[in-house]
Formats: C-alpha cells, structure tokens, sequence
C-alpha cells in the first residue's frame, strides 16, 4: 500500500461510504463517525451502526471474491 489506511477510535456513530478515491487501485471507503478508512484488500469489513453491512462495502467485496 502506498500509504496507511486511516484508523481512528470507534465511536459507535458509524457510516461507511465510497470516498469515490483510490488506494493502490482498490476503492477507497471512509466512516463518517470516526474517519477511519477501509479497503477491500483489508481481511475486516466494516458495518454500519445499526450492525449492516452497507452495500457499497458488500459490491466491494463482491468484486474481489470474498462476497
């Protein structure tokens, strides 16, 4: 990865979106509660605060074959 992703302190107000960037290629998604980012090459998936995965995630998975 050219740069770490964002991690921040979970503070239970989580919204995962598509930042509509790029990080070596892959998507690059953020929390809106927190900041912290993620990537599909990560081995986590992140889930919303009502405890659902959000779908732009679950397409991002999909794509990379871990569903």
């Amino acid at each position: 990865m050219t740069r770490p992703l964002e991690i921040a302190a979970c503070r239970r107000l989580c919204s995962w979106d598509a930042t509509g960037e790029h990080l070596d290629g892959q998507p690059l998604f953020a929390c809106g509660g927190c900041g912290s980012e993620w990537a599909p090459t990560e081995q986590w998936t992140p889930v919303d605060w009502t405890g659902e995965v959000p779908e732009p995630v679950q397409a991002a998975r999909r794509g990379r074959g871990r569903g």
